[in-house]
């Protein structure tokens, strides 16, 4: 059986490569699940130290940080996926478009596929914007609680994460372009949430992250 390709066998100057060239892969929602993936990365080294740090006193760790590990591992593999999901979608996106439409059928047959491939199409980069958004929520219970030597990765990880969750957004976008209907009517204010929260979330975050380091100056 063949191994499904993943971006994540491919080593760091592949993948910039790969991004600046005229393929079209990756592009904005792959590397955008890629970018909050390590912007996650981020928020559970900190979590992480601060529990080594912890347990080498002899005190017992923040639950909190315990806690946010567990969730945080969950999500960065849901953007590992995500982020191979969402070039699997393209291609296939690309396979649809080029579809005999000679006859009735093929033409119903073409539209069927076309109508798959663009609702995976959305709801790739939609789960990485939910899954940038479950992260922050992490960063912020993460944050007074972690180590102050690595306070300032939070903040870094949650603004990856902010930037992930803007680029998954406007990918998301561009698929909502030529959607009418019901299935709008049910994505738009979903959009609208994630980008609220995620916001809120991230802005919270990085100021704290600015307090504590001044705090610590």
């Amino acid at each position: 059986m063949t191994t499904p390709e993943t971006l994540w066998t491919r080593s760091a100057a592949d993948l910039l490569s790969a991004t600046s060239s005229r393929q079209p892969t990756p592009g904005g929602g792959s590397v955008a699940a890629l970018s909050g993936a390590f912007g996650a990365g981020l928020v559970s080294m900190a979590a992480r130290i601060s529990v080594h740090k912890a347990q080498k006193t002899g005190e017992t760790p923040e639950p909190a940080l315990t806690t946010a590990l567990d969730a945080l591992e969950e999500v960065q593999g849901r953007l590992q996926r995500l982020a191979d999901e969402d070039v699997a979608v393209f291609r296939a996106y690309v396979d649809a478009t080029r579809l005999p439409k000679a006859t009735d059928e093929e033409k119903a047959s073409r539209r069927a596929a076309l109508d798959r491939a663009g609702e995976a199409a959305r709801a790739a980069p939609l789960g990485a914007a939910q899954a940038c958004v479950e992260a922050l929520e992490q960063a912020q219970a993460c944050l007074e609680h972690v180590h102050p030597e690595v306070v300032s990765d939070v903040g870094a990880g949650a603004a990856l994460l902010r930037g992930a969750l803007e680029a998954a957004l406007l990918t998301l976008d561009i698929n909502l372009r030529h959607l009418e209907g019901e299935e709008l009517t049910r994505l738009q204010p979903r959009r609208q949430e994630l980008a609220a929260r995620g916001e809120l979330l991230a802005a919270g975050v990085l100021r704290g992250t600015r307090e504590a380091i001044g705090a610590g100056a």
